[in-house]
């Protein structure tokens, strides 16, 4: 062979020896279950729960790993369980190149295991956990399904074997098509191992009287109230955020309230009986810090206290008792549904997050983390035993002694011996939340999230495709590297994980020529169109100005500044004209890139790239313009030729309520065109 592959993720362990083994293949498959596998002799592939090579692996280690050796004799492969056979075979088609007679496959020896035991390094949202959909082009359902599979397949190829699929409701009848496609998208990632998540509330319903751009829809789902004697009684206040949101305190949030209760896992149930989900993620009362989780506890209401008369929140008569109850209830309900295609019990993990889901802002108060893992370690105590119940939490980096957070808080999980594990929810940019930068590599820090069970980067949406393989390999194999970032305690880990989540830190070990960046663009395309790829993504370098290829929210965002709002974001109000022109300029350059690359395939991916970032560069000069208060009428003019492109060049048929990126472009246009002469009022929230 002239040269050997780069794997991605690359394997814990591999040694590769002279010659190739050569497969009766005409033609390079795609990768699915079965694709080579199903080509080998009986005996050659085993799985052996009791395997030599996994003795010493962790739990969660051991499901996945697998051993392949190539040699004269042919291939052989074995795992610890089917889902490790997944992998090896992931690897096998990385490993198999065009052969004199075919294809073939190095003679090699691996033995590979990953790192955390689900990898949610695919974040199909454009708003974190919620509303659009990164893969709804505006093509309609049909086509919207067969790339989803098509994505699918990206995935098992790259071991991600997690998927944030959608959010944030229980409706099953949101769309016509929603319950059907859902499962069928459930089902075929479920055959390649994969789990997709999907989240709603528990309690509270924040985005159903949240008003904001970023809850476009709303909840979508039914709305609770707390009322008693449920459903017709009055309503009243329980558990729920102060001050500026008491209102949250009516929404469902009264852990006492039976009639509710019921109400909302026959909701719930509904969901995962149609859905048939691999992962739910249930946020309940949106209280993150130490602080306001207990401040919310105090505002419960008579009946509670009567029912927990603790103010503690690490108690059995606290709101870890009522929580732990709420909780147990959820479990029971969803664990146990079945039909013959699906076992919740088997099938569906579950991820509780909130009250108290911790944020590494809360720095400088070192006992509250200690508060935090006692609340934890109380709450697992009074819940059922599950091997499939997980806590979600925010990014947490080191203790004050040195040692890792979560890991430390993963300890104390497995000392009360319940089963439940941590899930690590990292809101680190490319999200639209945190930052719209296209390629940022927060994730290379999730070696500090080490004992979490799930790990989701929420980063790795539309046009993020290279960043899902960079994500994956941080997710599999990235304990022990470093990438060049060496954060030595938490104030140096928070300050790194924030400019990597702006993209004002780019390492030279994933950006620089023959860095992760590069070989993640050659994994997935062929060279001449990988290197212009690769070029496209490090557009506007550590300026924190990059490349705008996605309307929401990098151009929303700045609508509602002109409308008046204040805004979250990394730009204060100042230079914006200049940050604009910046931008506008950065985008230009990527195009240029990226028309380069679709000259020279037919890849859905980068033609699309490519066309939205033309339109991308349409709405970033408007923005300069009127950031640079140019005559309202040649802002005007350049957004009539702007529109006159996007209708004749896209489609707008929705699959999705919001009908993904593309579903805000004209009503966008339009707010411009209206704002046109009009300065900036707002003030940055902080």
């Amino acid at each position: 062979m002239d040269s050997l592959p780069v794997l991605l993720p690359a394997p814990k362990k591999v040694s590769y020896g002279s010659g190739s083994f050569a497969l009766a293949l005409d033609t390079i498959p795609r990768p699915g279950p079965g694709t080579i596998l199903g080509l080998l002799p009986p005996g050659a592939v085993t799985v052996d729960e009791q395997a030599d090579f996994a003795t010493e692996l962790a739990s969660d280690q051991r499901a996945e790993a697998y051993h392949i050796e190539i040699g004269t004799g042919g291939v052989r492969v074995a795992a610890v369980t089917a889902e490790g056979l997944m992998r090896a075979e992931a690897t096998l088609c990385q490993l198999l190149t065009p052969g004199s007679s075919g294809a073939a496959l190095p003679y090699c020896t691996i033995t590979d295991w990953p790192d955390f035991r689900h990898r949610c390094a695919s974040d199909w949202l454009i708003n974190v956990e919620c509303n659009r959909w990164a893969y709804d082009w505006g093509d309609g359902p049909a086509a919207y399904l067969q790339r989803i599979k098509r994505k699918l397949d990206f995935c098992y190829a790259h071991k991600i074997n997690q998927v944030w699929f959608d959010g944030f409701g229980w409706d099953v009848n949101r769309t016509p098509h929603y319950a059907g496609l859902m499962r069928e998208c459930s089902r075929y990632a479920r055959e390649r191992g994969i789990r997709l998540t999907f989240a709603g509330y528990g309690g509270g319903y924040g985005t159903s009287y949240q008003k904001s751009e970023l809850y476009r829809c709303g909840y979508q789902g039914q709305v609770f109230y707390n009322r008693r004697p449920y459903p017709e009684g009055e309503i009243y206040s329980c558990c729920g955020c102060d001050v500026s949101t008491s209102e949250s305190r009516i929404y469902g949030t009264c852990p006492s309230n039976e009639g509710l209760k019921a109400a909302k896992l026959a909701e719930m149930r509904e969901f995962v009986g149609s859905v048939e989900p691999g992962y739910v993620y249930i946020h309940d009362v949106d209280t993150g810090t130490w602080e306001a989780s207990h401040k919310s506890w105090l505002l419960r209401c008579d009946e509670c206290r009567d029912r927990w008369p603790s103010d503690e929140m690490a108690d059995p008569q606290g709101q870890a008792g009522a929580f732990a109850g709420w909780f147990g209830q959820i479990s029971e309900a969803l664990h146990s549904i079945r039909n013959d295609k699906y076992n919740a019990a088997h099938d569906l993990t579950l991820v509780f997050t909130s009250p108290v889901y911790t944020t590494c802002y809360e720095a400088g108060q070192p006992e509250l983390w200690e508060q935090e893992v006692e609340y934890f370690r109380v709450l697992s105590s009074l819940l059922n035993a599950h091997g499939s119940v997980q806590f979600g939490i925010r990014e947490q980096f080191y203790r004050a002694n040195g040692s890792r957070k979560v890991e430390y808080l993963r300890q104390t999980l497995d000392e009360v011996g319940r089963g439940h594990g941590i899930h690590v929810i990292s809101f680190g940019g490319g999200d639209n939340y945190t930052s719209n930068d296209l390629c940022d590599v927060s994730g290379a820090l999730a070696n500090l999230f080490a004992g979490a069970g799930s790990v989701c980067l929420s980063n790795g949406g539309v046009h993020e495709e290279p960043l899902q393989v960079l994500n994956a390999e941080f997710l599999w194999n990235g304990l022990n590297q470093r990438y060049g970032l060496d954060p030595l305690d938490d104030t140096a880990a928070r300050e790194l994980w924030g400019k990597l989540s702006l993209g004002q830190v780019r390492p030279a070990a994933v950006f620089a020529e023959g860095g992760y960046l590069q070989q993640a663009c050659r994994r997935l395309w062929d060279e001449p169109v990988a290197d212009l790829m690769w070029q496209a993504y490090r557009c506007g370098g550590e300026s924190g100005c990059g490349p705008v290829s996605r309307v929401w929210w990098a151009i929303t965002r700045e609508v509602r500044r002109l409308m008046g709002d204040a805004v979250y974001g990394a730009w204060a109000a100042e230079k914006l004209d200049e940050r604009w022109r910046l931008r506008a300029e950065n985008t230009r350059e990527a195009l240029g890139y990226a028309q380069q690359a679709a000259a020279l395939t037919d890849d859905e991916d980068v033609q699309w790239f490519a066309r939205c970032l033309r339109a991308g560069l349409g709405f970033s000069e408007v923005l300069a313009m009127m950031y640079a208060q140019e005559p309202a009428e040649k802002v005007r003019d350049r957004l009539t030729e702007l529109e006159t492109h996007l209708r004749g060049d896209f489609s707008f048929e929705p699959t999705d309520l919001l009908g993904g990126d593309p579903g805000c472009w004209l009503e966008t246009l339009e707010s411009l065109r209206e704002l046109a002469g009009k300065p900036a009022t707002a003030v940055d929230k902080p």
